[in-house]
Formats: C-alpha cells, sequence, structure tokens
C-alpha cells in the first residue's frame, strides 16, 4: 500500500481478510436468483432458499448450527483470536481459543425479542457470499450484554472493481413473519446509515468514529490505510463510497410441510414466484426512504417459521433450554 490511493493493494489485502468460502452455505442454501439490479435503484438483489436434506426435510438446524460455528470470528476481534491461536501453537493447548468462544456466546443478550441471529445470519453470508470482511466487531464493544450498541448491524468493507473507489456496507439485518414488515423495517435502519454521512451526530458517523478508535483486523499496515481512506482531510478520503447490506427473513408456505412431500427442483420453481412481489416491494420501499442513490446488496431469505429459526439459534448458542425435534 504505497500511497494513499492505492487501491489496487488494498482490494487484494480486503478480499484475503474474507473468512470462510461460498461452499460453506452451498450445501445449505441454494440460490433461486442472485444479483440481480431492481430497476429505478443501485439494489443487487439475492434470494436465496434452504435446501432440503435427504429425507426432503429443510435444512433450518443445519443452517442454524453452520451460522454459530461463525459466532467466534463475528464477535471477538481478530487479534484476540490470532493471540489465542499463536498460544495454541505454543503450548498444545487449546484452552485459550475455548475460553474466547465462551465470551463470544456470553455477548449475545438474553433478551426475548434480539436481532442478533439476523446479524450473524448477515455476517455469514456477507464474508463466504460477497467476500465483504467485518471491520469492527460491535458485538465485542458491549458494556451490558443486555444493550445493544446503537448503529448498524454490521460494518463490511470491499473494493469496488469498476471505480475502484473503497466501498464501506452498513448492514442491517431483520426477520419477521411477513417479508414485507421486514423489507421496511430494514431500508427504513439503512436510510439514516447511508444518509447521514457528514452529520457529526448521526448514526453512520459515530460507526465511523468507532471504526476509527477500534478497528480491529490484526494487520497495522492495512488498518493504516484504511484510516487514511476515512480521514476527511485526507484526498483518498474523497474514493469511499457508502453502500447498505440487507438481509431479511420472513415466513414462506412453500417449504414442505412433512419429509418427502416436495422434491428441491420444484421448491426451487415455487420460490420462484416470491420474485416479483419482493423486487417491487424493495424498490418501491427504496424510492420511499429515497435511497435510490445508494449501491446495495439486499439478501432475502424465506424459512418454514421464523420463530423456529430464531429458538433453534438461541438454543444453539446457549441463551435458553429448550429441545429441537428431529427436523434438519
Amino acid at each position: 500500500m504505497s500511497t494513499t490511493t492505492d487501491t489496487t493493494a488494498l482490494e487484494e489485502a480486503l478480499q484475503h481478510l474474507a473468512r470462510g468460502q461460498r461452499e460453506d452455505l452451498g450445501g445449505l442454501l441454494v440460490d433461486v436468483e442472485v444479483h440481480f439490479k431492481i430497476e429505478k435503484t443501485k439494489v443487487v438483489f439475492h434470494l436465496h432458499c434452504l435446501r432440503l436434506d435427504g429425507n426432503g426435510r429443510p435444512r433450518v438446524r443445519d443452517l442454524v448450527r453452520a451460522i454459530c460455528e461463525n459466532v467466534l470470528d463475528f464477535a471477538i476481534p481478530r487479534s484476540e483470536i490470532s493471540a489465542a491461536r499463536a498460544k495454541m501453537e505454543a503450548t498444545g493447548s487449546s484452552a485459550a481459543l475455548v475460553r474466547l468462544v465462551v465470551e463470544a456466546r456470553q455477548l449475545f443478550t438474553d433478551l426475548t425479542q434480539t436481532g442478533e441471529g439476523g446479524e450473524l445470519l448477515l455476517f455469514v453470508m456477507a464474508e463466504q457470499i460477497l467476500g465483504l470482511p467485518q471491520l469492527i466487531c460491535k458485538m465485542s464493544l458491549k458494556t451490558n450484554t443486555r444493550m445493544h450498541v446503537h448503529g448498524a448491524d454490521g460494518l463490511h468493507a470491499g473494493v469496488d472493481p469498476d471505480t475502484k473507489k473503497l466501498v464501506l456496507y452498513w448492514g442491517e439485518s431483520k426477520i419477521y413473519q411477513e417479508a414485507s414488515d421486514a423489507i421496511r423495517e430494514c431500508l427504513a435502519s439503512l436510510a439514516p446509515m447511508l444518509k447521514s454521512p457528514g452529520n457529526a451526530s448521526g448514526p453512520a458517523d459515530r460507526d465511523l468514529q468507532l471504526l476509527q478508535r477500534f478497528a480491529d483486523i490484526d494487520d497495522p499496515e492495512l488498518e493504516r490505510a484504511l484510516k487514511r481512506f476515512l480521514d476527511p482531510r485526507t484526498e483518498a478520503s474523497t474514493r469511499v463510497e457508502f453502500r447498505g447490506l440487507g438481509l431479511v427473513g420472513f415466513d414462506c408456505a412453500h417449504y414442505p410441510k412433512t419429509a418427502g412431500e416436495v422434491e428441491l427442483p420444484a421448491l426451487i420453481e415455487a420460490m420462484k414466484t416470491l420474485l416479483a412481489g419482493l423486487k417491487k416491494q424493495i424498490g418501491k420501499r427504496v424510492l420511499e426512504e429515497m435511497l435510490e442513490p445508494f449501491g446495495m446488496h439486499f439478501f432475502c431469505v424465506p424459512f418454514p417459521s421464523t420463530q423456529d429459526f430464531t429458538r433453534r439459534l438461541r438454543i444453539e448458542l446457549g441463551i435458553t433450554d429448550g429441545d429441537t425435534d428431529g427436523a434438519s
């Protein structure tokens, strides 16, 4: 990173920083339609549905387990993970890493109405599907496990391959029973994040201040380069673009109610009937929130039951006790 405007080196560094790969979710989620640009907006739309297991059941349990395996990367700064890994290599004991996993799980709130399951899913999809690394562990900034850190659910980064600008993505996730409610609330939450930079009291600027102070990507040279781009006094700051990263989960009746009722190709075709309505709702809300100038990736993930997904995730994280049935 020889100059403050060398985004080629920055792009390579950020790509290397993203954890996991697309194939990690390949057995759990299937693409119904991806990278579709919604008319009159700069939204790139993605619809993914759950795969079915060998008995034809939606793989809810397996998805929950897979995303919970990423709780350490989501909640704990990279420097602490690296230190624990170094200690394991030096001593042969994994105790330090195990302690961090316990700490990561304890950071999740015990509030009943929590959106942190959606935040974790968004984190995994951003890093593994889009290759956009998280820049700051907001979970680790909590001073009270019953209090959320205000601002975006996540802050990720990449470099636009065409403009070569550094792109900061503010992430918001909403999981509701109705898709329309989730879309409305997700875009309503993104709006002040995208439109407030330059307003010292705005939520995006508070997140930028957090990023300046608490960015922890375990790469001092990359941290210095990013901070040069974030310094409004530098020429590099004119090559920073703000975009949105949204995820909505919602209930969907197209999933089979019993094992073997529907095959995956038929399920995908049924899911395609959702496309027109979802795109219309997203486009309408983007215009109503006046977000059409802003680029955005927008994930839609239908579930057989969002309540069941959230319940299983809370159990997997140890937030609440309970048993799940035999479904995948």
